[in-house]
């Protein structure tokens, strides 16, 4: 086997072993935006029904201060009534009174309608703010987990990065980066063997010429058909 190519083998090996420590921790951004974005809409709606049942009490309690208006409004002209010195004038007046009783009916009618809409709508702004708070708590737990993953293989990872700086001395800069770019486009096979005459990270033959450099241990041979860099199996 080609010097470089079994220094790139043993990098191989250990770079499939930062993809296996790593993988669950390379997702964890991933998933954490996902969660919070999910939070920032739950929010949204809690905030959303929440103001929808603040105007609706608002609105209520308005009709609420405007009914009071009225039945002030109602007893100063009742009172009125007992002042008048003449017919006309008090004719004018019970029709002031039932102008505003009138008016005082249909404001009760609708305030009582507004407070049945102001009960369900606390029930549901209640509702949504806890389905909110009860989210906001499984991503404070799913933040503490992915903390305690980094934490615990922190140190296994350092360690396996370490070795393979050591393992990338001596191979020539552009083949390491050649390397690089396998490993990352073919499923975490950039060196792979050759069996039978056939390359085992594409299936393809390869061919007869490959076969003697590959024998001969004097150049770094790649597959022709998934550029893989090849070496021969024992």
């Amino acid at each position: 086997m080609h010097p470089h190519v079994k220094k790139l083998l043993a990098l191989q090996q250990v770079d499939q072993e930062v993809t296996s420590l790593t993988k669950d921790i390379d997702s964890l951004p991933v998933e954490e935006a996902k969660r919070r974005r999910k939070l920032d809409e739950l929010d949204r709606v809690a905030t959303e029904a929440r103001n929808k049942f603040l105007k609706s009490e608002l609105d209520a309690r308005a009709l609420e201060k405007a009914i009071r208006g009225s039945d002030d409004e109602i007893k100063r002209l009742n009172d009125r009534l007992n002042l008048v010195r003449n017919n006309a004038e008090y004719q004018a007046t019970l029709f002031q009174i039932e102008s505003v009783r009138k008016d005082r009916d249909s404001m009760q009618e609708e305030c009582l309608r507004l407070l049945d809409v102001v009960e369900t709508q606390r029930t549901e702004a209640a509702a949504t703010q806890a389905t909110a708070d009860e989210d906001r708590k499984v991503l404070a737990a799913f933040l503490e987990e992915a903390e305690k993953l980094r934490s615990s293989r922190a140190g296994a990872i350092a360690e396996v990065r370490n070795r393979r700086k050591a393992l990338t001395d001596g191979i020539p800069d552009d083949l390491l980066r050649e390397y690089d770019g396998l490993y990352k486009t073919r499923d975490q096979l950039g060196v792979c063997a050759v069996e039978n005459g056939y390359c085992q990270g594409c299936y393809n033959k390869i061919t007869v010429n490959d076969t003697a450099r590959l024998l001969g241990h004097s150049s770094v041979v790649k597959c022709g058909s998934c550029q893989r860099i090849l070496y021969m199996q024992k």
